[in-house]
């Protein structure tokens, strides 16, 4: 499996080892030779213990064309459309973009889509790495079984302080200093935590809900430092079954907070991200039983292991991509909500899926 990684930030060092570890072959390009650096001598060797030779580093002007399996773009999001035609002509069997998908202005995405949708070689999918975590699996289980009975509410938080993300990035001084502290690039807690709105889209579906058509939202915005970003958004969603739910995503909460909790008729279900020292925690019970508790054991590079095993499952068609919880449709249908609430901030807004409706 050959794998070639665009950008050598924070992403592309979890990629690229999540690809080792599965023992595939890489290469990582970067615009920047000081982000090749880094990421040799300083970032890949601190979090996982030591440089992997067998990583190949390239600049773009060295960058290798063509031979691919699976390409992914872990750069800004208001670059990453570009990048991606240029990589989808190189024609991967699957096409890994990091989230959110690209810029709220949608700019460079209908380019994409309309030469993607004229190829039939390559699969893309979207970097929300949750929605395949063995956790959110069980979950998603629960909900097919009907274990808590007809599904009536549900809530999906990504609450946290982005101290961390910076902790990550040290050659970062804050926020100006890259796309996090500019909504229109991607950034602030919409683009940065819209985990949330992917989670909660994939549940809503998956329990009966029915999709989202409207929304309300209020977001607190955030202007000093030459930055501006929304520092805290809520979105409450009407369903087409007619049922209402709600999203928050910050950047401010700490301890962090990463939860789901579904409300049926029977009973419940509360998924918390790292909800235990040792990982990830579902908890459920249904007819007034007791509550079952069970843990999933993982660190944070398991999370990217994870999504690479998932789209190994699609190479060997052990997965369909309509049916991948990260398929294309679902990045896309985060950034036409994003795209229609910052046009028409704290205001209710209808929504239309015109990307979607076009390829569907």
């Amino acid at each position: 499996m050959r794998v070639k990684i665009i950008g050598a930030g924070s992403i592309g060092n979890h990629l690229a080892h999540a690809a080792r570890r599965a023992g595939w072959d890489v290469a990582v390009v970067d615009q920047d030779p000081q982000a090749l650096t880094r990421m040799k001598s300083d970032v890949y060797p601190n979090r996982y213990g030591g440089w992997d030779d067998k990583i190949r580093l390239f600049t773009t002007a060295e960058e290798p064309h063509g031979g691919f399996d699976l390409i992914c773009i872990g750069t800004p999001p208001d670059v990453r459309m570009r990048i991606a035609v240029q990589a989808l002509r190189e024609k991967p069997k699957i096409l890994q973009l990091e989230k959110p998908l690209c810029a709220p202005s949608l700019d460079g995405l209908e380019t994409f889509l309309s030469e993607y949708r004229r190829q039939d070689q390559t699969v893309a999918v979207v970097g929300y790495d949750h929605a395949v975590a063995p956790s959110v699996r069980e979950l998603l289980h629960l909900l097919d079984e009907k274990t808590i009975g007809e599904v009536q509410t549900l809530d999906v938080e990504f609450r946290e302080k982005w101290d961390g993300i910076f902790a990550a990035h040290p050659w970062l001084s804050g926020p100006k200093d890259c796309y996090l502290g500019f909504w229109q690039r991607g950034g602030g807690a919409s683009g940065e935590h819209s985990h949330a709105l992917h989670l909660w889209r994939l549940l809503a579906l998956r329990a009966g809900l029915g999709d989202w058509v409207n929304v309300s939202t209020v977001m607190s915005m955030e202007q000093g430092d030459g930055t501006d970003y929304d520092s805290l958004s809520t979105f409450v969603f009407s369903t087409t079954s007619g049922r209402v739910g709600r999203v928050i995503q910050d950047v401010l909460t700490s301890p962090p907070r990463k939860w789901a909790r579904l409300q049926g008729k029977k009973g419940f279900i509360e998924w918390i991200c790292n909800g235990r020292p040792e990982g990830d925690l579902l908890q459920w019970s249904a007819s007034g039983g007791a509550v079952t508790e069970k843990v999933f054991p993982k660190k944070r590079p398991d999370d990217f292991y994870e999504e690479m095993m998932h789209i190994d499952d699609l190479l060997h068609g052990r997965v369909t991509p309509a049916k991948s919880p990260i398929c294309l449709d679902s990045g896309i249908a985060v950034m036409e909500v994003l795209a229609l609430v910052h046009r028409r901030r704290n205001q209710g807004a209808e929504i239309h899926y015109a990307h979607l409706r076009d390829g569907s």
